[in-house]
C-alpha cells in the first residue's frame, strides 16, 4: 500500500493548468506565481518577480488579475476545488483499506500517511495556513473544502466511530477530525513554520503524536 501520493500538489497543479482553457499568458503567470509563493512566501513575492520569472510583462498579469491577491485567490481556488478533493478521495480510499485493523494500526497509518503528505507539500500548505489567517476569502475556501470532505466520506467516519463509540458515543465526525488532526497540525507548524531549522527526532515525534491521539480516543 502506498503511503504518499505519487505527485506533489505543484506537479498536479501544473498538469491541471495544462488542461484548462487558459491563454499562454495566464498559464505562465499562474505557474510562476505558485512556484515563487512556495519558495519565497506570498508577501515576499512581487508581481514584477512573477512576471520576470514567467517571461511575460506585468501588464499581462494585470490584464487577467488586477491585484496580486486575486492571482493568489485563483491559485487557491483551483487547488481547493480540484486538487484537494482528488487527494482526499485517494486518502480515504487508503484508510478504507485498513479499516478492519485495530484502532492503533489505523491511527498509525493515518499519522504517517498524512505527515508524509504534509512534509512533501509543506511549501504549498504553508501558504494556505499563513494566508488563511489574514484573508477571509481563503479561510472560507479552506473551510468549505473541510466540510465537504466530511460530508462526502460519512461512511468511513461511521465505521471509525464504531471503534470508539462504546467509550465516546458523543464523538461526531468533526470531533474525531479535531482529535486526530490537532496534534499533526501543531507538529507541522513547529517543523515548517515556527522552528524549521530546529533539530528533531521525527520517528519519536510521530510516535508521541500517535500516543496522544489514541489517549483521546480510548
Amino acid at each position: 500500500m502506498r503511503v504518499m501520493e505519487n505527485k506533489t500538489i505543484l506537479e498536479d497543479y501544473e498538469e491541471i493548468l495544462g488542461n484548462k482553457k487558459l491563454t499562454n499568458g495566464q498559464e505562465k503567470a499562474l505557474l510562476s506565481a505558485i512556484n515563487l509563493f512556495a519558495k519565497q512566501g506570498y508577501d515576499a513575492t512581487s508581481t514584477a518577480q512573477i512576471a520576470k520569472n514567467a517571461g511575460i510583462s506585468e501588464a499581462t498579469i494585470f490584464k487577467y488579475y488586477s491585484t496580486k491577491e486575486k492571482l493568489l485567490l485563483e491559485i487557491i481556488n483551483l487547488i481547493t476545488t480540484e486538487l484537494f478533493p482528488k487527494f482526499q478521495r485517494k486518502f480515504f480510499s487508503e484508510v478504507n483499506e485498513v479499516s478492519d485493523k485495530s484502532l492503533k494500526e489505523i491511527i498509525t497509518f493515518i499519522v504517517i500517511n498524512r505527515f508524509e503528505f504534509m512534509k512533501k507539500n509543506h511549501q504549498i500548505l504553508r501558504i494556505f495556513i499563513q494566508e488563511s489567517l489574514t484573508k477571509i476569502k481563503i479561510r472560507q475556501m479552506v473551510s468549505e473544502g473541510f466540510v465537504e470532505a466530511i460530508k462526502s466520506n460519512q461512511e468511513i467516519f461511521t465505521e471509525f466511530r464504531k471503534l470508539v463509540g462504546s467509550k465516546h458515543p458523543d464523538y461526531d465526525a468533526i470531533v474525531l477530525v479535531r482529535i486526530i488532526t490537532g496534534p499533526m497540525i501543531a507538529y507541522f507548524l513547529q517543523r515548517f513554520i515556527f522552528a524549521p531549522n530546529a533539530p528533531c527526532d521525527e520517528k519519536r515525534d510521530l510516535d508521541l503524536i500517535i500516543t496522544q491521539i489514541l489517549s483521546g480516543l480510548e
